[in-house]
């Protein structure tokens, strides 16, 4: 049997015996996704809590008020007699934003001019902020229309100036303004990145003998085939995750990739393949298991937020910038988000990402192998 053949049977033997590796792989992945996959089932936020400053107190602003209560993303806390009362609101944690209808608002647009509705978010939550203030806005500008229409005499035509109050918003890059489709195509793979970073690490750490890989690598015939079938289960079950997620995004829920879903998967390996082979690396000059994990999850954990899809790195540090190339998975999400939308959905957008995961494999990998056969040839 060949080194590669040998070190397969073998892992697949421990694996089989190894409950608790088994849950690693096969339970705690599917307990990740299934957790992610609840978080983000809505695709976006709905009922968030907003405070009313009612100033005005006639037909208009309570029409404004059932406007606000009518969309999705609101729902109506409570209505506050001051600004301060609501700002004390929004502080204890009560409502996300607050919105202030002024007096005179039903007589102010119909005599052509522009109340002021102030509308105040928590900037500590910068996200769901803007949300919330962007619904308010949309709610309000379409009420408007109502009310100057209750407003003007005899329901006369509306003036030109109710044009200014149309509200156009469009998602660039983020199909519907769903969070499932966009935060779901970036978490998967970093949390899979993450779990096939620990699992090879503690894989081929369990081979450490003295502080040294020698004997593993003597008793192996081929240091290079031997790694290559002690990593393959790995990455193959956490390829396997990866597809049943993308499985689970376009069949279950509906969305659709633009370019190849073949050519993403394909990339999975190459990520997790490329992790696999940055373990064995760290085991190789490490020697301890332990720190290899720490590092691991340093440089797998911090993979997303350096990767530019979440926060941009224009204008960031130049760590920033040098970290985000050196590190694996930002690569693969620049070929991952070229095939979801259709910036890169030939063959030849993919080359530059599709390579510089290769590259990984064979630097990480060779270098690897390297330094474990100078440890045996010592012994």
């Amino acid at each position: 049997m060949s080194a590669f053949g040998r070190a397969l049977t073998l892992e697949l033997r421990h694996l089989r015996h190894d409950r608790w590796d088994l849950i690693g792989l096969f339970v705690v992945p599917g307990i990740l996704l299934a957790l992610m996959a609840g978080m983000l089932w809505q695709g976006t936020m709905h009922k968030l809590p907003l405070a009313i400053v009612d100033s005005d107190g006639t037909s208009a602003s309570r029409t404004m008020v059932r406007a606000l209560d009518a969309s999705p993303m609101i729902r109506i806390e409570g209505s506050y007699p001051s600004e301060i009362d609501a700002v004390r609101a929004m502080r204890s944690g009560k409502a996300m934003a607050l919105v202030h209808l002024p007096p005179g608002l039903g007589e102010g647009l119909a005599r052509d001019r522009e109340p002021v509705v102030r509308i105040l978010y928590n900037a500590s939550f910068l996200s769901t902020g803007r949300q919330i203030s962007s619904a308010a806005e949309a709610a309000m500008q379409t009420a408007a229309v109502q009310i100057l229409a209750d407003e003007l005499a005899n329901h006369t035509l509306l003036s030109s100036r109710t044009r200014r109050l149309a509200v156009e918003a469009t998602a660039v890059g983020n199909a519907s303004g769903s969070y499932e489709w966009f935060l779901g195509l970036l978490i998967y793979p970093s949390v899979l990145h993450l779990v096939a970073a620990c699992a090879t690490a503690m894989a081929l750490g369990r081979e450490l003998r003295d502080g040294s890989l020698g004997d593993w690598a003597r008793s192996t015939g081929g240091i290079a085939s031997a790694l290559a079938g002690k990593m393959l289960p790995y990455v193959t079950v956490v390829s396997l995750w990866g597809v049943a997620w993308m499985l689970w995004l376009t069949l279950a829920r509906g969305w659709r990739f633009e370019g190849s879903i073949a050519l993403v998967a394909f990339a999975q390996v190459l990520l997790y393949a490329a992790t696999a082979a940055i373990s064995a690396l760290l085991i190789a000059i490490t020697r301890v298991t332990a720190a290899t994990l720490s590092a691991s999850i340093v440089y797998a954990g911090s993979a997303l937020a350096y990767s530019g899809a979440t926060l941009p790195l224009n204008g960031g540090s130049i760590f920033a910038r040098v970290w985000s190339n050196v590190l694996p998975l930002p690569h693969y999400l620049d070929l991952q988000m070229g095939q979801v939308t259709d910036r890169t959905i030939t063959m030849a957008g993919a080359i530059i990402p599709t390579t510089a995961l290769a590259a990984y494999l064979v630097i990480a990998g060779g270098g690897a192998v390297a330094l474990i056969a100078v440890v045996a040839r010592r012994l």
